[in-house]
């Protein structure tokens, strides 16, 4: 990782990054040019490709490259020493007003509608900041060895970039150096497999050498899907290492709060070294020597391990239910009180510790959906005769959770076959089709740890809905 063309000290290329103070003004130009001069033109025009193909995972490797186009020849030309002082400024400008224009070949973001009613900077600001959030993701199938060499022998020079464009938004929430550095691996693998004289073995050797990183890279594209795109990733998380460890809600907490807060910090930056740092010290929190003794000789194994290594390991683990200790009436008042924090954070962890079948992104929304319930009657005015009132639907959502469990650890026994005939007969009355066929969706699309975190949200969500509406 310390190919120094991949330790990038590389902002966002986007043209609302632009500070607007007399002393900052051109401080983004002269990160640019100061990268287009380290990197030379077509590196530089591989990391914007990266960039954009995050930020526009959906739309056409020819709308991307427009705007990479665009994006580069904009640097070349400003970066010049005999350029104007405001030609960065002034194209970026251009760049954000042709984005909104009716017959622009730019990719056509999701509420990109309302950036362009704005003006100014604070339009390039809201172009800058669009991210999807939709439930439809690109192809994860990977193409055959035939298949790339028929691809790397038609298109010749523009297979690298074609190349950089489908692994980056296939890996959108994931460090772009991970993603460059991926891409120089996999090509110097086709270079030499896709060669005439080349072994047939060749493929097989060379992905034998690389499953290490790619088990890395599947790990940090899952965690960091998770911290983007899950609402209150933060309650799933402290419950996963209740089930892992037999944590308290304490040690839960801590140890949930240093993974979250270091993937936040560093999951959409560029450099690679921001993520590494926050995984290595995550390593010492989570093997915490004085709490080894505490845990199962599966995980003191994985602890023995590299960093990394331990993480990868950690995460194959398998959960168990903990059976939580009863809380006195855990909906009164006292959720609430100001002289006891984390009382609704410390209920939502008893609830997600008796579920350990389901995926992350399942249990941090039903947790999410009940935690909103909680909070609206923490603000009321009378907040004992709120949560009594909510407590049938509460209880519901609850009891919803221990059958998402309880589907999970059926779907992990049976074959699809049988999984789907027992779905069928569980499933009665009005509404039936639809209901069994959302609970097949969710069992084989999000039952899985690694699950897609925004398809689960909406199949989960559908789950609760379909509770509420026929009252299953």
């Amino acid at each position: 990782m310390r190919n120094p063309a991949l330790i990038l000290i590389f902002v966002l290329i986007i043209p609302a990054l632009v500070a607007e103070t007399a002393t900052g003004k051109y401080y983004e130009k002269e990160k640019i040019c100061k990268e287009l001069k380290v990197f030379g033109i077509e590196k530089f025009r591989e990391m914007v490709t990266v960039l954009y193909s995050q930020k526009f995972p959906n739309n056409k490797f020819e709308e991307v490259n427009c705007v990479v186009d665009d994006m580069t020849k904009l640097a070349e030309k400003c970066c010049k020493d005999d350029a104007s002082p405001d030609c960065y400024d002034k194209g970026a400008t251009e760049i954000s007003e042709k984005s909104c224009g009716k017959n622009s070949p730019y990719p056509k973001h999701p509420g990109i509608e309302q950036c362009c009613t704005l003006q100014g900077q604070e339009k390039k600001l809201c172009l800058a900041s669009l991210r999807y959030t939709a439930d439809e993701l690109p192809s994860l199938l990977e193409p055959t060895n035939e298949e790339i060499c028929t691809q790397y022998n038609k298109e010749g020079s523009d297979y690298a970039i074609r190349y950089v464009y489908e692994f980056a938004r296939r890996h959108r929430n994931i460090p772009a150096g991970f993603v460059l550095n991926a891409t120089q691996t996999h090509m110097r693998m086709v270079e030499r497999c896709c060669h005439p004289a080349a072994k047939i073995s060749c493929f097989f050797q060379e992905r034998l050498q690389l499953a290490g990183s790619n088990m890395f890279l599947r790990f940090l594209s899952n965690v960091c899907n998770n911290q983007v795109n899950l609402k209150s990733y933060k309650y799933g998380l402290s419950s996963y290492y209740g089930n892992l460890l037999g944590a308290t809600f304490e040690e839960a907490s801590t140890i949930s709060s240093h993974f979250q807060s270091g993937l936040e910090k560093c999951c959409l930056q560029p450099q690679p070294e921001c993520i590494m740092e926050e995984l290595t010290s995550f390593h010492k929190v989570l093997c915490n020597e004085s709490k080894l003794d505490d845990t199962t000789e599966e995980f003191r194994k994985c602890c023995r391990k590299p960093a990394l290594d331990t993480l990868l390991c950690v995460d194959n683990l398998k959960r168990q239910a903990r059976q939580s200790p009863d809380l006195t009436n855990p909906l009164s008042s006292q959720l609430c009180a100001e002289d006891k924090p984390h009382g609704v954070d410390r209920y939502l962890f008893f609830i997600g510790l008796r579920h350990a079948s389901i995926s992350l992104p399942v249990l941090t929304t039903a947790l999410d959906h009940i935690q909103t319930t909680v909070a609206a009657c923490c603000s009321a005015a009378d907040i004992t005769a709120c949560l009594m009132e909510k407590e049938s639907k509460l209880n519901k959502t609850t009891t919803l959770l221990s059958k998402m469990d309880d589907t999970c650890s059926q779907y992990f026994k049976l074959d699809l076959s049988a999984f789907k005939t027992m779905i069928q007969k569980k499933e009665q009355g009005e509404g039936a089709e639809m209901r069994a066929k959302t609970w097949v969706e969710l069992a084989t699309s999000c039952c899985s740890q690694h699950s897609i975190p925004q398809l689960c949200q909406k199949l989960t969500q559908d789950i609760i809905k379909y509770d509420n509406d026929y009252g299953i």
